[in-house]
């Protein structure tokens, strides 16, 4: 960009987490599979830019969510559902303590402490500001919008009963 602006980081299937940095230049730091890398932009704005970039707003995605799980607090987010990325928040989007980790690269996760440590598909892991059973209805509530926002692909076209 001959602007003097930086793009904006984009989600992809290397992805594992994106978390709040404070440093006096950047505001994310990003966790991918082999590296660590650091944005300018914050989580919410990296988010957003990656749903423009694979076809609909964050509002877009976001709507969907609210009716599947009939709330409107800590969304997972569906960023590439054609690739199977989903962002799951670990606490309110506001909040300096929110980690979005990548749905596809947990393995296990569990209480140590006050902090709940997931480890990754890689052999890495990271400690996070919220308790195993709260990270849990989080993970499992984004499990719910996978097989929603994929019935069609796991059960067959006509997986209605009455149809």
């Amino acid at each position: 960009m001959g602007d003097g602006r930086r793009p904006v980081y984009i989600i992809t299937q290397r992805t594992k987490a994106i978390m709040f940095d404070a440093s006096a230049y950047y505001r994310s730091r990003i966790l991918e599979v082999g590296e660590e890398k650091f944005s300018r932009h914050n989580p919410e704005q990296i988010i957003d830019n990656s749903c423009l970039v694979y076809g609909a707003s964050l509002d877009g995605r976001k709507s969907p969510v609210k009716e599947i799980l009939n709330s409107v607090s800590k969304l997972p987010v569906p960023v590439n559902v054609d690739k199977g990325i989903y962002m799951i928040p670990t606490a309110s989007t506001k909040n300096k303590d929110c980690v979005w980790v990548s749905y596809q690269h947990i393995l296990t996760y569990e209480q140590r402490g006050d902090q709940t440590y997931i480890a990754f598909r890689d052999g890495t892991g990271i400690y996070v500001n919220i308790s195993e059973k709260a990270f849990d209805i989080q993970y499992k509530r984004t499990s719910q919008v996978i097989v929603h926002m994929n019935r069609g692909t796991l059960f067959g076209k006509h997986w209605y009963p009455w149809w």
